[in-house]
């Protein structure tokens, strides 16, 4: 189960939270407890184990994912899902650096339906400011905004992955419109979207020169949800897209060809830029849940968190937390003064992303490694709900950019002037 001292948040293991942003934080928790524990609490039965809540293809059975978008709609129409968007675009204005606060207090749930209160992957973007339509801008980042549909972002393919100048997906003029013709591969969100955020190349052979993101509604002719992705983490939520003679309307195009790897890398500096909040909560649930444990725990007549060695482990777990946490807020202080959702983004800023993702990513996989060896053979069973943290954290090394990419990024940016 999940902790049950909800409402201490960061500050119940000693780690500072803004007294501005407090108060958020605790109308989040309380908005989680009131409005969405009971939503979480009729399917109790099914959330132990991945396997009691996906179908025989690997996707989410439907009363799973109907829970899933009750949650959406009623954290959307609180406004939780448009928290990040700019107050002119008609959301809440809050910074990165205060929303790693918020998110990290969703996150100490562990991997919950709660978590929907936030929208991820599925939710609006920096991609989607540039939209310049009033019309467009409501149909898909307005109800994206409100939790009314759900997206996903469709760039990698069984071809091209790190390297979108190689995505061989392409949209071909006709008339007002384009004509896309691809296949995406491991897209997470595919299968339950309304529309996907597709890149595609405009002129083959061209590079990135050619690369433009094109808006298509999944009810598209010739859109095609394709085979589920049955990962390590078996999110239930991970398809191919297939795209046979998609036709959608040049107004339906985001910003202008050739733009379409920054607006891609918006989107994915985005994902990149979510991950503080997110690890150092699930690491706070980590902690949290060992330390439980091994004051509860006795062996060899003393309990666990008296054996040096585990309170050696106990103690690591903390510093990669307390580490983890610090560089999230210096890196994403940083990318606020340089600004993040233009399409010209500073080398310093990129770098901070890259720090930021990589160092989380790393920090949180010795953790939920670390908790699980606390555990004991408790931590290796899934109703501790820690093994489901380790297995994504070593996921969480490749979408958005593997950890490789986020090193060759950092020593890219060092040699250029920022």
């Amino acid at each position: 189960m999940p902790p049950t001292d909800h409402g201490s948040g960061a500050l119940g293991l000693g780690l500072p939270v803004p007294e501005h942003i407090r108060g958020r934080v605790s109308e989040v928790r309380e908005f989680i407890e009131t409005r969405l524990r009971p939503i979480e609490d009729r399917l109790a039965g099914r959330l132990v184990d991945e396997r009691d809540h996906l179908d025989r293809e690997g996707r989410i059975v439907p009363e799973v994912q109907e829970a899933k978008d009750e949650i959406r709609r009623i954290a959307g129409a609180a406004g939780y899902h448009a928290l990040p968007v700019p107050v002119e675009l008609g959301g809440g204005g809050m910074s990165p650096s205060d929303l790693l606060y918020v998110q990290e207090e969703v996150y100490r749930d562990g991997l919950r339906l709660t978590k929907e209160v936030l929208a991820w992957t599925e939710g609006p973007t920096p991609l989607l400011y540039h939209l310049t339509d009033g019309e467009l801008r409501e149909r898909y980042l307005g109800r994206l905004m409100r939790g009314e549909v759900s997206a996903c972002f469709a760039a990698t393919e069984p071809n091209a992955g790190s390297d979108l100048a190689a995505i061989e997906t392409t949209a071909t003029r006709d008339g007002d419109g384009w004509i896309i013709r691809g296949h995406k591969a491991f897209i997470t969100g595919a299968p339950f979207a309304q529309f996907a955020q597709v890149v595609a190349q405009t002129e083959p052979g061209s590079g990135k020169e050619g690369l433009a993101v094109f808006l298509v509604d999944a009810d598209t002719p010739g859109y095609r949800v394709g085979r589920m992705a049955t990962t390590m983490i078996e999110d239930g939520n991970t398809s191919e897209l297939h795209f046979d003679g998609c036709r959608v309307s040049d107004r339906n195009r985001v910003g202008e060809i050739g733009q379409g790897l920054a607006l891609a890398m918006l989107w994915i500096n985005w994902a990149r830029m979510r991950r503080g909040g997110m690890c150092s909560g699930l690491a706070q649930f980590c902690l949290e849940a060992s330390l439980r444990y091994a004051s509860r725990r006795r062996a060899f007549g003393k309990a666990l968190e008296d054996l040096p060695a585990v309170s050696t482990m106990l103690a690591q777990m903390y510093v990669d937390l307390y580490r983890m946490r610090a560089t999230s807020i210096q890196c994403l202080e940083q990318i606020e003064a340089l600004g993040y959702t233009g399409l010209v983004v500073s080398p310093a800023a990129i770098r901070a992303t890259s720090v930021m993702k990589l160092a989380n990513d790393e920090a949180l996989f010795r953790v939920a490694d670390t908790a699980i060896q606390v555990h004991g053979a408790r931590g290796l069973t899934k109703s501790a709900h820690i093994e489901k943290i380790f297995r994504v954290a070593r996921n969480l090394k490749i979408p958005a950019g593997t950890t490789e990419i986020q090193e060759w990024t950092i020593a890219k940016t060092l040699r250029r002037a920022d």
